[in-house]
């Protein structure tokens, strides 16, 4: 069975540094490996580094799709096990990268998932709902409703976003750095972005992006902030203090998803090594590569 290390952890936790450091160590064996990224923001093309997309070894997933195209959980569910069909095609090692937990609980535990519909579909969905009574989930009714227009298969209660088991072996590495070092990468991070962003928030407000772009992305932590600069209502300061602000509460979200990814993982079949690591970027990497040796060894055997 395949085996793949996936690395996992909030926005700023060193993962794409730690990715790195193994691919590294591939390397030195005269191996190959395929780096596929779970992130929902980083697959836009044209804001690299709004999404901090910049890393030494190249990944999959990454910038492949234009801010004028929607992108949903069941495309990149479909694009990451075509990844693991060919690395496994070509003997490589897989590394999942994610940041992005409703994405990497689609892939690391199979869950069946829909394509998006018509905006029409999704309104007569809701008419629909309103008129029924007692329904004690209005918007699991509307998703049910939406699919049952659209003529998909399983639209009963079915099972959980947290069910489901593993197709292939995994090693699950969890970064989960304390708040108060997330709190100053985070900090660095934001500075950064409104530092260099500007120039990509611009572009989208060009031709031929201008008016097109899809609202993940016009919506997306840090793109909303720069506009409000380009356009004048806030100061480049202010943008700043707001993305930080926005980043930790995402980062918040983001621990809360994957602190109950990994209780649920310790109970099922085919997770052969799992690891909660407090670490920080570019704090102790070689002492965090020895924790993960044996795992390491495991994966590419």
């Amino acid at each position: 069975m395949q085996r793949c290390l996936v690395i996992c952890g909030p926005t700023a936790s060193g993962k794409s540094d730690l990715t790195d450091a193994v691919v590294d160590l591939v390397r030195e064996r005269d191996l190959e490996s395929r780096t596929v990224l779970v992130d929902s923001m980083q697959v836009y093309r044209e804001i690299p580094l709004l999404t901090n997309q910049d890393r030494r070894y190249q990944a999959r997933l990454s910038g492949m799709v234009s801010v004028t195209e929607e992108w949903s959980v069941a495309q990149h569910k479909d694009a990451a096990y075509g990844e693991l069909d060919l690395a496994r095609e070509r003997g490589e090692a897989v590394i999942l990268e994610a940041g992005t937990g409703m994405y990497l609980n689609a892939i690391l535990l199979d869950v069946p998932m829909f394509a998006r519909v018509s905006p029409e579909t999704r309104r007569l969905a809701e008419r629909n709902v309103r008129r029924l009574s007692g329904e004690p989930n209005v918007r699991r009714a509307v998703r049910r409703e939406e699919l049952r227009l659209a003529g998909e298969p399983g639209t009963g209660e079915g099972g959980s976003i947290w069910s489901g088991e593993p197709p292939f072996e995994v090693a699950y590495v969890y970064l989960r750095p304390d708040r108060e070092r997330a709190d100053a990468a985070i900090a660095a991070r934001s500075a950064k972005l409104c530092r260099e962003g500007l120039s990509e928030v611009r572009s989208l407000l060009s031709e031929p992006y201008a008016g097109r772009t899809v609202a993940t992305v016009a919506g997306a932590i840090g793109v909303r902030e720069l506009t409000a600069v380009v356009s004048g209502e806030l100061s480049l300061d202010e943008a700043e203090v707001r993305v930080a602000t926005r980043t930790r509460q995402l980062a918040r979200r983001q621990v809360r998803w994957f602190d109950k990814l990994t209780r649920v993982l310790e109970e099922k079949p085919g997770v052969e090594h799992l690891h909660v690591l407090d670490t920080a970027p570019g704090q102790g990497m070689r002492d965090t590569l020895l924790q993960l040796h044996d795992t390491i060894e495991w994966w590419i055997e």
